[in-house]
């Protein structure tokens, strides 16, 4: 069957594997949107694409993963796996943005490529693509967090725009970009793991692998960590807490 490259996105709560061959044409692949956002099947989905496609653990030559910005629940999930994955059969991998995979669909447009994913509330991970004559993405816009309504600033000019979830993305993406965005069709709305096989094909071909030590979420902000509701003071050994009776009965009064 020849060499496979194994792709893992799960920085989105819909999460794909995929088995890409060495030329970056798909073999197969596994997309779930889960009605919950866990990761709960994502393990069962890798297992039961490799029985059904045919393919052998030996004939995995490399891996693509997303690294993200997304989920940071899904990061770790499909991270963490990745590498010992990679470990376990000593393979390369290619760690790639959740962004540039999104985008990497679009190369017929005339536009640059604004690819969103959600972050929090009113908030999106955002970059801005072209393509070269070489059919390469070319960044024009650093990866960032944005509120939803700073986008005609950060867009500037019409843009061809997508998401990760057409039905909720859609109508406060619209409100703001306003005639600056055109959108991308709702079947473009999703990180393909095939997308992430086919730019990490292209990366191993020219041997532009990642260090597997280094390889690490890129989260774009920081998590949601509330503080401690019930700060804690000094700890008091027992001798220390004047609230309890060390005496033993006996009375220590002169």
């Amino acid at each position: 069957m020849g060499n496979v490259i194994l792709a893992i996105n799960t920085s989105t709560p819909q999460f794909s594997v995929a088995l890409v061959y060495e030329s970056g044409a798909l073999l197969a692949e596994w997309t779930l949107s889960p009605k919950t956002k866990d990761f709960r099947h994502f393990m069962t989905a890798l297992d039961h694409l490799l029985q059904v496609s045919g393919v052998t653990l030996k004939e995995i030559r490399g891996l693509a993963v997303a690294k993200g910005p997304g989920s940071f629940t899904g990061l770790r999930v499909g991270l963490s796996a990745a590498k010992g994955i990679c470990e376990g059969l000593g393979v390369p991998i290619v760690a790639l943005s959740s962004l540039e995979a999104l985008a990497g669909p679009c190369s017929f447009q005339p536009y640059p490529v604004c690819p969103l994913i959600d972050s929090r509330k009113e908030e999106v991970f955002a970059a801005l693509y072209t393509w070269s004559e070489k059919q390469e993405l070319v960044r024009l816009e650093p990866e960032t967090c944005l509120k939803i309504w700073e986008l005609p600033g950060f867009i500037k000019k019409r843009a061809f725009v997508l998401g990760t979830d057409f039905n909720r993305q859609l109508g406060p993406i619209a409100a703001a970009a306003g005639d600056k965005a055109v959108f991308a069709p709702p079947s473009f709305w999703n990180i393909r793991a095939a997308t992430l096989g086919m730019l990490g094909a292209r990366k191993a071909r020219a041997q532009e692998f990642d260090s597997l030590r280094d390889v690490a979420p890129s989260y774009l902000r920081p998590p949601d960590i509330r503080p401690n509701p019930f700060p804690t003071g000094p700890s008091l050994t027992l001798y220390e807490d004047k609230n309890i009776d060390n005496s033993g009965g006996k009375d220590h009064n002169p």
